[in-house]
């Protein structure tokens, strides 16, 4: 007796992320929230216990992805796309203003 191949795994239905349909794992856009909420690559990587050099190989797949060129397209991506900014780094903004 063979047992069938094992499928894809789906995920549970209402469990979507931004940038799926542009191609996005959750993993790329786990990082791209990450940058949208200031973190630095460092940060990211002590965060998801992954090195610099897989988080830059993240990046670049996710910004190939989503058709960005920069940092700071990222953030505005990840902001109009659903990813919250850190609130303590917008009352810092705030106060400094």
């Amino acid at each position: 007796m063979v047992s069938p191949a094992p499928g894809k795994s789906r995920r549970a239905a209402g469990l979507d992320w931004p940038g799926r349909t542009e191609g996005l794992t959750d993993r790329e856009a786990e990082i791209i929230a990450l940058i949208t909420q200031g973190k630095s690559n460092a940060e990211i990587a002590e965060l998801m216990f992954l090195s610099m050099n897989t988080i830059k190989s993240y990046i670049r797949s996710s910004y190939r992805k989503i058709g960005l060129a920069s940092r700071t397209q990222a953030v505005l991506w990840g902001i109009e796309n659903g990813f919250q900014l850190e609130q303590r780094r917008i009352d810092r903004w705030r106060h400094d203003a």
